[in-house]
């Protein structure tokens, strides 16, 4: 049988180099066992949530610049480190001994010295866990429910971006749009574990096992239910931030007999528009294989047409078109946590150009005096408020209504209050 921490470092040396085109994919524990793919997942977390801040704490303990070595050695540090700071009930000399083991046994015998010398090191940095780490203390690692490493030394100083997991680059941009204050409780919030919130259809009360949000439409799925026996349990239950589903409040009063889901995705807003529009014709389209697949198996269910890239619709107009499109993920850090190795104005700037594609054929098939909603999971104002100026200066549309929401939730908080960011617009054909 393989070992955890074997798959997770075979994925992350193919990575390594391709940083911060990472975690695009699940991880594949096919080959484990129950217990031994729960612990592969975790460590794959870990390291996927944390990379900036493993790598710099890795960079002080080797005095190396941790991207410049070899792949191998590379992986194999950050998954050490990963557990040694984050997993808490591994022993570190179970950590240390696997890892000097894996590169051995994976061509790289004679850096076994050196990989084995940087994680004894890093096991000397740590003085204790404290139960309230302080962003900006250079000498805290923070860590998801709210607690941070004590380290004898300031790996962090003058580094809020590496401290929570940003990029230079990243940082620079979310400071420029929000100021330092807001950039750093937005960082300080990626570090936290996003509750799993879900919903049912209108009229339908929560399982007794879901804790109630704020929102009381809404609930938190607490650590200890198991998920797969929940969503088989509950058929019609949702897994849905109250910010994405309420950008559909703002349609809720229209009349459309024909509605279009552009990028659909899994068809979380699809099921949400047949249960508004129970008599409305709606369709669907979704670029992406995988989601397209998950598409169409929902299709027959709930009464929705899917079209395929080799389809011929949608051709003729419709008087709602849904534009979810993708974006930044900035209102998201937290669920996505690769999407701040990326926010940089380059990134945002080449999205900004997608989604002016994708709303331009949107447009072309919005019905005479019919409605575009916008929807995105960003809190950048190039991909919101500066979209809306476009769509209402160049595309013959008219501004009726937005909806704009930041993250709420930091490590440790009540998850009940959690809400996701984002932004979304109506608008009218004229």
């Amino acid at each position: 049988m393989t070992d955890a921490r074997h798959v997770v470092t075979h994925r992350i040396c193919s990575e390594f180099k391709r940083f911060p085109d990472i975690g695009m994919k699940p991880l594949d524990v096919s080959s484990l066992d129950a217990r031994e793919a729960s612990l592969a997942r975790a460590i794959d977390h870990a390291v996927h949530r944390r990379w900036i801040s493993l790598t710099t704490l890795i960079g002080h303990a080797s005095n190396r610049i941790v991207h410049k070595l070899d792949a191998p050695v590379g992986a194999t540090l950050l998954v050490a480190t990963a557990q040694l700071m984050l997993l808490d009930r591994i022993p570190d000399h179970a950590v240390i001994n696997c890892a000097v083991d894996w590169v051995r046994r994976n061509g790289h015998p004679r850096a076994t010295g050196f990989v084995n010398a940087v994680l004894r090191k890093i096991t000397r940095l740590r003085i204790e866990i404290i139960d309230n780490g302080i962003v900006g203390e250079s000498d805290h690692f923070l860590r998801g429910d709210g607690s941070a490493w004590k380290l004898t030394e300031p790996v962090f100083k003058d580094s809020i971006d590496f401290q929570t997991g940003f990029s230079r680059k990243s940082w620079t941009r979310l400071v420029h749009e929000f100021g330092e204050k807001t950039a750093t409780t937005i960082a300080v919030g990626s570090i936290a574990e996003a509750p799993i919130i879900v919903t049912m259809p209108e009229g339908k009360a929560l399982p007794e096992t879901i804790l109630t949000h704020d929102d009381p439409r809404f609930g938190v799925v607490p650590q200890n239910v198991d998920l797969a026996d929940l969503f088989i349990s509950q058929p019609t239950l949702r897994a849905q931030d109250p910010t994405s589903a309420n950008s559909l409040d703002l349609v809720k009063d229209l009349h459309p007999k024909r509605i279009l889901d552009v990028c659909a995705g899994r068809g979380t807003k699809t099921k949400q528009l047949r249960a508004l529009f129970p008599d409305a014709m709606i369709a669907a389209t979704e670029p992406n294989d995988v989601r397209r697949a998950y598409l169409e198996e929902l299709a027959p269910d709930i009464d929705v047409v899917v079209y395929t890239p080799d389809s011929d619709g949608p051709t003729e107009p419709f008087d709602l078109v849904v534009v979810d499109v993708p974006c930044s993920n900035s209102g998201v850090f937290a669920r996505r946590p690769e999407a701040k190795f990326r926010y940089d104005k380059k990134h945002i700037d080449s999205l900004v150009e997608l989604q002016q594609e994708i709303l331009q054929d949107a447009r072309s098939i919005v019905h005479n005096k019919g409605h575009l909603l916008y929807a995105t999971c960003s809190i950048d104002p190039a991909e919101n408020t500066s979209q809306i100026q476009w769509l209402t200066s160049q595309q013959r549309l008219e501004f009726i209504i937005d909806s704009s929401t930041m993250p709420s939730g930091y490590p440790g908080s009540d998850p009940t209050l959690w809400h996701d960011g984002g932004f979304a617009a109506l608008l009218q054909a004229r």
